[in-house]
Order: C-alpha cells, then sequence, then structure tokens
C-alpha cells in the first residue's frame, strides 16, 4: 500500500467496562393493588369559587412583633368543605335576595320534591335564620348589649310545604263530561204525516211509488222489486266456449278480440275440429318446412310422435300447435334474438345441432335446382335457415365486443358456429 500512503495494521480489541444487568422501572406511586392511584382533579368552575370565596374573607390587622408560624389546619372531609362553601355563599347575599330566590324554588318546583328535600334538611340548628323574621321584644326582656362575632351565622331552611297550596288536579270530578250528538239519531218529535207502515208488497212495477192515498190496506202483502242482475253459470276451462263465456260474464262492456286470448284456449282435444285445423296434424298431405318441429338434440320430430312427448321434456313453450312438441325454426330465431340469455342459449345449441346434421346429410345431400326447384329436404331447410338469418343471429353474438355481454351466449354461440363448420354445409355450397 505504498502508493496510497496508507498503513494497515493489527485490529486491536478493547476491554470492555463494567456491564450494568437490565432492571425494570418501578413506578413512584405504586398501590397494593398493582393499579395506579387514582388523581384528584378539581374542576375549573370550583378553582373560581374558592378563589372568590377567599378573596370575599376580611384580611386580618397586621400585627407587631415576629411572626407566628401558622398552626396547621385540621383536614376538612369533602361534606364539610361544600357546606362551608355554600354558608360562605349565603352569607354574602341580603336578605331579600334569598327570600325572592326561595319563593322562585317553591314557585318552579314540584311540592312533593321540596317536602323531600326538607325532610332531608339539617334542622339541628335552633337559632334563628338570617332571612326569618325578628321577634318583637317584650316589656320584660331585659336589654343586654349585641357584640359581634367574626363567625358568619348559619342559615337554616324552615318546611314552609303547609303554606303551598297544593297543585290543582287535571281532572274536575265536579265537572260534566263533553259529549257530541247529532239531530239525525235523536227521535224526531212527531211522525210525519205520510207515514206508512212496513209490509211486505206484492208488486212487480219498479216505478210504482206508495203513497198515503194508494197504500193497501192490511189484509193486503207487500213486496218490494229490486231488479237482480242476470244469472250465469260457473265456468268449465274445459268448455269449447270458455273464452267466450268468460267474456261475457266478467267484461260485457269491452270489444272482444280472441287472438289476444289464443294462449288461453284449451288443447284441442284429438280428432276434433279445432285439432284438425292445427299446422302440425299428422293427417296432413304434406307441411311446409317452416312448420317442421326438432327437439333440443336437433333431430327431426314427426307429427304423431310430437303427439306422444310428455310436456316434462320442455319442448311445448309456444304458441302455435300449442299440443306438438318441439320447436320449428322461426320460432328457434325468434329466440336467438330474446333479450334472455338462457332463451339464446338454448336456441344457439339448438341450431348449431341442427347446422352439423345439415351438413352431415341427414336430410338429403342437398341435390335439386337451386331456384328452388325440385329442393330436397335439405335445401328447404337451408332456404329456411337464409330466410331466418340464424347464422347472421349467431355471428353477431360472437364478434361482441370481448370483455361484454354474456359469456354462456358467447362458448354456445361459439359452438353453433364451428358445429356449422364441421358439418360442411358452407364449404359445398359457398356462395349460397
Amino acid at each position: 500500500m505504498e502508493g496510497f500512503g496508507l498503513e494497515v495494521r493489527d485490529v486491536l480489541e478493547h476491554t470492555p467496562d463494567e456491564v450494568k444487568p437490565p432492571s425494570f422501572p418501578t413506578p413512584a406511586n405504586q398501590s397494593a393493588t398493582g393499579f395506579p392511584a387514582p388523581k384528584k382533579r378539581v374542576s375549573a368552575f370550583k378553582k373560581q369559587r374558592q378563589n372568590n370565596n377567599t378573596s370575599m374573607l376580611p384580611t386580618p390587622p397586621a400585627q407587631y412583633g415576629p411572626e407566628r408560624p401558622p398552626a396547621p389546619k385540621p383536614e376538612v372531609s369533602e361534606k364539610q368543605r361544600i357546606a362551608e362553601e355554600n354558608d360562605a355563599l349565603l352569607n354574602s347575599l341580603p336578605p331579600d335576595q334569598i327570600m325572592e330566590e326561595q319563593r322562585d324554588l317553591f314557585k318552579n318546583l314540584d311540592p312533593k320534591l321540596i317536602q323531600m328535600l326538607l325532610r332531608r334538611a339539617n334542622l339541628d340548628d335552633s337559632g334563628p335564620a338570617k332571612f326569618d323574621p325578628s321577634p318583637e321584644p317584650s316589656s320584660s326582656a331585659k336589654t343586654t348589649p349585641v357584640t359581634t362575632t367574626t363567625k358568619p351565622p348559619k342559615v337554616t331552611v324552615e318546611d314552609v310545604s303547609e303554606n303551598i297550596p297544593p297543585p290543582p288536579s287535571k281532572k274536575d270530578p265536579t265537572k260534566p263530561k263533553k259529549t257530541v250528538t247529532f239531530d239525525e239519531d235523536a227521535a224526531p218529535p212527531a211522525p210525519p204525516a205520510n207515514l206508512i207502515p212496513v209490509k211486505k208488497i206484492t208488486t212487480t212495477d219498479p216505478n210504482l211509488v206508495i203513497t198515503p192515498s194508494n197504500a193497501p190496506d192490511e189484509a193486503h202483502t207487500f213486496h218490494t222489486h229490486y231488479p237482480q242482475p242476470p244469472t250465469v253459470p260457473d265456468l268449465d276451462p274445459e268448455d269449447p266456449d270458455f273464452l267466450e263465456k268468460m267474456h261475457s260474464k266478467f267484461f260485457p262492456n269491452l270489444p272482444a278480440d280472441p287472438s289476444k286470448l289464443a294462449w288461453m284456449a284449451p288443447i284441442p282435444t284429438p280428432g276434433s275440429a279445432a285439432d284438425k285445423e292445427s299446422p302440425y296434424y299428422p293427417g296432413q298431405d304434406s307441411l311446409p318446412v317452416s312448420a317442421l318441429r326438432f327437439d333440443f338434440r336437433g333431430l327431426l320430430i314427426p307429427p304423431r310422435l310430437s303427439r306422444q312427448i310428455p310436456v316434462t321434456k320442455g319442448l311445448h313453450h309456444h304458441g302455435e300447435a300449442p299440443e306438438a312438441a318441439g320447436y320449428t325454426i322461426p320460432e328457434l330465431a325468434r329466440y336467438a334474438r330474446s333479450e334472455v340469455p338462457a332463451q339464446r342459449c338454448i336456441a344457439y345449441q339448438t341450431l348449431g345441432r341442427m347446422l352439423y346434421r345439415l351438413g352431415r346429410g341427414d336430410w338429403g345431400k342437398g341435390e335439386g335446382g337451386r331456384v328452388g326447384e325440385e329442393d330436397d329436404l335439405a335445401f328447404g331447410l337451408w332456404r329456411c335457415f337464409k330466410e331466418n338469418r340464424v347464422v347472421e343471429s349467431i355471428e353477431e353474438e360472437v364478434q361482441g365486443e370481448e370483455g361484454r355481454g354474456h359469456r354462456s351466449c358467447y362458448a354456445y354461440a361459439t359452438e353453433a358456429l364451428w358445429l356449422f363448420e364441421k358439418g360442411g354445409w358452407r364449404e359445398r355450397w359457398r356462395g349460397m
């Protein structure tokens, strides 16, 4: 280390001083219980009163000679100190003010409270109070010189509750109770001249007015006629005319619109005229492609089989042909544009499976004219898909902004497009 001018020596250890063991701090005023002793606090108001009382005391005259040490003051309890403060305060007040304050207390406080306080007052001092009237001197009394002392006289409170009148009672038993009566409740002074005894009238004339001149005699019986509403029999939901009877019973004055009440109509009886008018009746020679019904797996349900499926399968929630199970392509297309996410999920799942079966060739290979002549079932179904814009609805759900929309609907729509591509219909008939 010659170039830097530094010198490295050995490391020396210093001898340590005497180590003091750690000690825990002990509180100055440690009580026997282990808790700190309570501190005696005096409020600012009490301090001010004490200062005022000490300033009002007369100063003793100056004494000549060496000052004597002050005598130790005896310990005074809290009760005695408060009593002395009260006495000093009462001595500083004139008798007129004390009497006025006393009258205010008797006037504002409850007599029962005053009696309780007077019973608890200390009446041991038999001397007269400062505000008591001085007795008149008698002729036989000897005049004695009055000596004044520095000790202030004590003030006593006399029981004057006997002179206090009792408070007026809220309820006076001698005062009559107020009541309200109406003239119409009282009996008339005399019966009216056209009064007719109540009897049974046997007449059906609603315009008949009974007067004293045409009143019947005692031998006849009377009967008053009141119009009665027409009686309508109880409604039977199984009745074919249920909707008409319900309208005539409950809404006779409103116009009838059977189309709005069609969803309430009962399922027609098999083989009836209403059943034969169903768009999915089994006895028809041909059916339009838009009337074909499918289940949730995308399988075609024949008309005869659709009437045998129970309603517990969930395939009867539609208005057209309510007795037939399954959903048509237009109904599924409406569900695909619904605002309810659950309906859109069911529609996307079912339509995706139908598009997969369409491309796989379950309903034909799509042979026939592209103009629509001699098309097979597969081409007819595809045209129905295009007319209801099924593929566009599914793509619109998938092409939404990421992070927005319903995640289940997005998943089912993506699955439907994947099934459509896997089926091969778009690749085979590109441009259609």
